[in-house]
């Protein structure tokens, strides 16, 4: 095989230029402390550093969103915090209220801090965020949440919609929650039926308490109407018919078959009891009702109007006990309500605590991917670089003295 003096030449130059290239790109890699700085470096680690700054962009966003939904909701749960703390002052006031000792002027000035109280609670539920958003409007984050009509009744102006956050990877959960849920959808009564009296006043001092279920399997909801009346011997008994059931107590309809009253007894029916006290007369009655949903705000009017009334005569004294017995079981459903949802709005910050961690340890484990695909090691590289000098030098000085060869020089 003959090689020619240009072949040697660019041989040799190829030679250089190779080890040349590989020192330049050791260079490269101290002065940019990267290993990988182009696909065409390593196309599979180029790949798959792609994929690792994907990650952990997407690690990045969604700990932002994270960081967002717990500010959300921390101010929502002070808000609620504050509406509870209010609504259990009203509680004491309504426990107060029920002293058979206060005076009608004692009674107005509890209805005055009650006042008080309910606007500090419409205030409350009216809140505006950071951005002067309604917090409790749902997606209608422009219009006051509650406002009283002519008539004074509480209206919600929002909306059944709760804004949502992705806080990791298959994970989104509410960071808000609407007013009439929290404010408006509680039960009346005792939570199962409300007690009123029907709208012929009493002329007796009969007074009914709030009623419980003791018998569920056996609860038939209905309306019905509890009265009392006078058997042939004129004994007074306690009667009970449903719209929809007919005569329940007795079943016969006949005031002879009826339990005959005695102060402080239970009247029990279809899975239902109700304590009778007083001194009720014959023709008094009450309406027993399903339970249906009324505003916290409606409920505390409720008990206002209650406080003022006068209660200069038995049957006026009858009617506002029954009402209070009435208006504390609707305080302590209210009560409740915002209760489980704080409970609510602390699982869900809960939540955000351990997707806190997920998305810490996602975003840790890509950097740490990341690092390995991408970053040079500088004590290695530099080894290596120190060895590709003397490759380089070696290939100039044996180029050097490559190129002084030929036949002429020989035969000189």
């Amino acid at each position: 095989m003959r090689i020619s003096s240009n072949q040697i030449y660019q041989r040799g130059l190829n030679s250089m230029l190779t080890q040349q290239a590989k020192t330049l790109n050791l260079q490269q890699q101290i002065s940019s402390q990267k290993k990988v700085s182009t696909a065409a470096d390593d196309p599979i680690a180029a790949a798959r550093i792609d994929l690792m700054k994907q990650r952990i962009a997407n690690s990045e966003r969604l700990q932002q969103n994270k960081d967002t939904a717990q500010s959300t909701l921390s101010f929502e749960e002070n808000i609620v915090s504050n509406s509870v703390s209010v609504l259990q002052r009203i509680r004491e006031i309504q426990v107060a209220a029920g002293n058979s000792a206060l005076s009608d002027s004692d009674r107005k000035s509890l209805a005055t801090e009650a006042r008080v109280l309910l606007d500090e609670l419409q205030g409350l539920a009216n809140t505006q965020d950071s951005n002067g958003y309604y917090l409790f409007s749902g997606s209608k984050t422009a219009s006051p949440s509650f406002t009283r009509d002519s008539a004074g009744q509480y209206i919600y102006n929002g909306d059944d919609t709760q804004r949502s956050q992705t806080i990791t990877n298959g994970l989104t959960i509410p960071v808000s929650d609407t007013g009439s849920d929290l404010f408006m959808r509680i039960p009346n009564g005792n939570g199962h039926f409300s007690i009123s009296p029907t709208a012929v006043p009493n002329t007796g001092s009969g007074v009914l308490t709030s009623g419980s279920i003791v018998n569920q399997a056996a609860y038939v909801e209905d309306t019905y109407t509890l009265q009392f009346a006078l058997n042939t011997q004129n004994q007074l008994v306690v009667m009970v018919s449903g719209a929809a059931s007919g005569n329940v107590l007795p079943l016969t309809g006949l005031p002879d078959d009826a339990p005959v009253y005695q102060n402080g007894m239970g009247v029990t029916f279809n899975g239902m009891q109700i304590t009778a006290s007083g001194d009720p007369q014959a023709g008094d009655a009450f309406t027993i009702a399903p339970a249906t949903n009324q505003s916290i705000f409606a409920t505390v009017t409720a008990m206002i109007n209650n406080l003022n009334s006068p209660s200069t005569s038995s049957p006026d004294r009858a009617r506002i006990t029954t009402e209070n017995n009435q208006l504390l079981g609707e305080v302590d459903n209210a009560l409740s309500n915002l209760l489980n949802g704080q409970a609510e709005i602390g699982a869900r910050m809960n939540q955000i605590t351990i997707a806190e961690q997920i998305n810490g340890d996602s975003l840790e484990n890509s950097q740490d991917t990341l690092s390995k695909l991408q970053d040079a090691d500088l004590s290695a590289v530099i080894v290596q670089l120190n060895l590709q000098m003397i490759y380089l030098q070696a290939a100039q000085q044996s180029f050097t003295k490559i190129q002084g060869l030929s036949a002429f020089n020989f035969m000189r």
